[in-house]
This record gives structure tokens, sequence and C-alpha cells, in this order.
């Protein structure tokens, strides 16, 4: 209870001795905190330094591995389809491995790095030409453009233009994929997974055909 003087006031004595006990328990406060980091940082410095030193370490690692992996992908290979499939030509990290199948009416190409899953993977790239029609095939993706789930642009390559579509290709293949009408047929470029975008960008800017 604050206590008044005879005329009802605070006596003027009392302020500056609750501005000093404030005073005297934030002090004590701010030891604590500083004597609590002191004593952290003495106990711990050497395992606070050891796991700074590991962190570095392998960021470091990761960096040069990734750096060793970019390097190895050069000089690129190639591959090119048949003339009858319009001598499409690939261009591709050395690094990666090819299958294809040609049923004599259409073609497929499968690239991966260093070797190629017979399925349950994503693939890195894929190639197809085959004899659907080109209106049939960017209208089969009209409802996922639609929905926004994919994303469609135009783009020209070898003087043809064609479609590029970014975003969901199918239930849990997330790419890009090129389309484009091929004579009779219709050619498509793509990969099935994001993680290869920055390949299947450099397979776009050297990708060929025959119209």
């Amino acid at each position: 209870m604050v206590k008044l003087n005879n005329k009802g006031l605070i006596n003027p004595l009392l302020i500056p001795l609750v501005l000093s006990a404030l005073v005297m328990v934030g002090f004590a406060i701010s030891t604590y905190v500083y004597y609590t980091n002191f004593v952290d940082q003495r106990d711990n410095v050497n395992q606070k330094i050891s796991n700074a030193v590991e962190i570095a370490e392998t960021e470091q690692r990761e960096k040069l591995d990734k750096d060793f992996a970019e390097r190895e992908k050069i000089p690129n290979k190639t591959y090119t389809s048949p003339s009858i499939y319009g001598s499409v030509k690939l261009t591709f990290p050395k690094t990666w491995s090819s299958f294809v199948t040609d049923t004599g009416s259409s073609i497929d190409y499968y690239g991966h790095p260093d070797y190629v899953p017979s399925k349950g993977v994503n693939y890195a790239l894929r190639m197809n030409v085959s004899t659907k029609k080109f209106a049939s095939e960017i209208k089969s993706y009209d409802a996922e453009v639609k929905k926004g789930d994919l994303k469609a642009v135009s783009i020209t390559v070898s003087g043809t233009t064609g479609t590029r579509l970014d975003g969901l290709l199918k239930k849990d293949q997330q790419g890009t994929m090129v389309i484009f009408p091929l004579r009779d047929k219709t050619l498509k470029v793509w990969t099935e997974n994001k993680d290869f975008a920055a390949d299947f960008e450099s397979v776009l800017k050297q990708l060929t055909f025959v119209p």
C-alpha cells in the first residue's frame, strides 16, 4: 500500500526509492543473463566451434560435388532420330544414358543420368514422334491449362511454332514439355522432373529437327 502524508500526497522520498529498486532489479537480471551467456560460451565454445566447422565443411563439400557434377556433363553427347522422324537432334550431358524404341511409325527416346531405369522414375529427358495430330495433342492438355496446373506459351524451333507447357504434366510429374507439328506427325520433347529444369533448358537451346 502506498503511504500518503497528512495532506494525502505521496511522500516524495518514496519515488527515488522505488526507482532505485527497479534499477537494481534490472541490473540483477542483466547480470544473470550475461553470466548465463558467459557460462554457456565458456563450457560449450569448443562444441560450437566444432559444429560451425562441420557445417562449413559440409557446405563446401556439397558445393564442390555440385561443381564437379556440372563439369562432368561436358562435353555433351547427341542423339539424332532417323530422317523419317524429322532428324530430331537432342544434345544432353555426357553423363546421361539413352534408350530408344522404334516401332516403324513412332519413336520414343528416354534419357537419364548414369543409366535409364525401365520404370518407376520421372525421366530427365523424353522425346516422342508419333502419328498423333498436333491439334489433338494440344487439346489433350486444355483442361490442365484452364485449371492453372499448366502454363502454355508459344515457342519456335527450327522455324516451326509449337507450344510450351510448364507445370503438372500428369500426377506426380512436374516438368516442361514442348510440342511441335512435324510433317504428318507430332514431336514432343519434355522432362518429367523439375530437378532437371536447367538441363532441359540447355536441351531446348540446342534442339533442332527437319520440318
